[in-house]
């Protein structure tokens, strides 16, 4: 007699303040305004306006999800994240203009979790923030482009 078990996995819903966020941008205004939303969700944020910052950031504080923009004044964003990943384990959001097939291929492959366009909606972002920090560190979210990045 076979016996069936069924097991479900839960996703461990994580409070906004036990995150940690580094957001990383070059454009001032736009890492003021990434910061000030993401405050006001209730995450602890820290910002970088380029690569050297966000690695002194990351060499003091504690990182658990990158927003990073991919075409820094000091840097690439992929090299960025291959650096942020030696330092802590963290899932990480790509923000950038260049959004075509093969760039997204080639963010994946450099370990960002998701790709969203710019300019990108506070509620998209607000989304996949959510969904990345209660999805278990062993799953793997894919890519998540354009319209799709956030259902309405």
């Amino acid at each position: 007699m076979d016996t069936v078990v069924s097991v479900e996995i839960r996703k461990k819903k994580i409070s906004p303040q036990a995150v940690n966020i580094l957001v990383v941008e070059d454009d001032l205004d736009t890492l003021a305004a990434f910061s000030k939303l993401l405050r006001t969700d209730g995450y602890s944020v820290f910002t970088a306006d380029g690569y050297q910052a966000a690695m002194d950031v990351a060499k003091r504080e504690r990182v658990d999800l990158a927003v990073c923009d991919i075409v820094l004044w000091d840097g690439d964003g992929c090299d960025l994240l291959s650096e942020l990943q030696k330092l802590h384990r963290l899932k990480a959001i790509a923000i950038t203009g260049l959004i075509f097939d093969d760039e997204v291929e080639h963010y994946q492959e450099a370990g960002f979790a998701t790709v969203l366009p710019k300019p990108c909606q506070h509620s998209q972002l607000k989304c996949v923030i959510s969904e990345l920090i209660e999805i278990p560190q062993d799953q793997s979210t894919g890519i998540i482009t354009g319209e799709d990045a956030c259902p309405a």
